[in-house]
């Protein structure tokens, strides 16, 4: 089974051991395309798609049309709303938990299993945490924490998590260094730096253009503890709804293992 794909020449994303993928930048910044094409990148793996979207936006609009294929009678995998949110992190973390429960295996992991890995787009987290009252907010906070944290071994679950701008209040530092790979697009505020890349010293970030689509990007799997500059790849000929569809479609017949418990 593939689980990995490049960005750049100098960045690479793999889906094992790995909870996801953290991407913060302003309007205009470029994250929702680079998030878009981890999305189809991933899909291409094979993957079934997630998404959570409050501004009801091109995201959202993709999560319709996933639904439109499942049809009547089957659990939507989109959410608009915060109580919708929480209802879809409900669902993964109980199927991460079935997993868990139902494929035993001394240091083994989805992939060992077969089992159909997950990609979880939240667009605009800190939006949909500001939206919330306190209840669900604790909710969506609590469900995220569980997923991120326990993951990447048997969930199988890969979650892009985009937003405008982070705080300690927003997400924990803790959660947010436990994602393999994080992502600043363009020029950011140095607060939300500290909590991208709590590991390093801001001074000695390097330097990234302010232009859209430029970013500097930490992997776990860096030899080097700084980020380093990339620049995300071009979607602007890309017919993306024709291309999520197709993919959609195509997997709906799979080689994964067929699990009974599976939410969807």
């Amino acid at each position: 089974m593939q689980t990995s794909f490049q960005i750049d020449d100098n960045l690479e994303i793999d889906l094992r051991g790995q909870a996801g993928c953290e991407i913060v930048g302003r309007p205009g910044s470029g994250k929702s395309w680079l998030a878009t094409f981890i999305l189809l990148m991933v899909m291409a793996l094979g993957a079934f798609p997630v998404i959570c979207d409050t501004k009801r936006s091109d995201f959202y609009n993709l999560g319709k049309m996933f639904d439109s294929i499942l049809g009547h009678g089957h659990t939507s995998c989109v959410a608009a709303t915060p109580p919708q949110v929480a209802r879809e992190l409900r669902l993964l973390n109980k199927l991460m938990n079935d997993r868990y429960e139902h494929n035993n295996g001394w240091g083994k992991d989805w992939v060992d299993f077969n089992l159909r890995p997950i990609i979880l787009i939240f667009d605009e987290f800190s939006a949909t945490m500001a939206e919330s009252d306190k209840d669900i907010a604790k909710e969506i906070s609590d469900y995220m924490k569980q997923l991120v944290f326990k993951s990447r071994q048997m969930g199988g679950i890969y979650t892009v998590l985009c937003s405008q701008r982070l705080n300690s209040n927003v997400l924990d530092v803790n959660v947010s260094a436990e994602f393999g790979t994080r992502i600043a697009m363009q020029q950011l505020d140095k607060i939300s730096l500290r909590l991208i890349f709590p590991q390093c010293n801001l001074e000695a970030i390097p330097f990234v253009d302010n232009l859209p689509g430029h970013g500097l990007a930490y992997s776990d799997y860096f030899k080097n503890p700084l980020p380093q500059p990339f620049v995300a790849p071009d979607l602007t000929e890309v017919d993306v709804p024709k291309v999520a569809l197709d993919l959609f479609k195509a997997n709906e017949i799979n080689t994964f293992r067929k699990e009974e418990y599976w939410p969807f």
